[in-house]
């Protein structure tokens, strides 16, 4: 019998803004975001950022 998941989108915004902007999350706040996650049960099958000062996606599936 073929698995079945289930998936989810969280996107990670970028922080700054005036004259200092991240592009990107920091490392702290992304590994955060994966480890709470993982720990869901959750397994991170993409990460999609489309170009500068954009949200960076991320996708995750888990077992139904």
């Amino acid at each position: 019998m073929a698995a079945t998941w289930e998936y989810k989108v969280v996107t990670l915004k970028h922080g700054g803004g005036g004259l200092k902007l991240s592009l990107t999350p920091t490392d702290d706040e992304a590994i955060a975001a994966l480890n709470r996650e993982g720990a869901s049960g959750w397994e991170l099958v993409n990460a999609v950022c489309v170009g500068p000062a954009q949200p960076t996606v991320l996708y995750f599936k888990r077992p139904r």
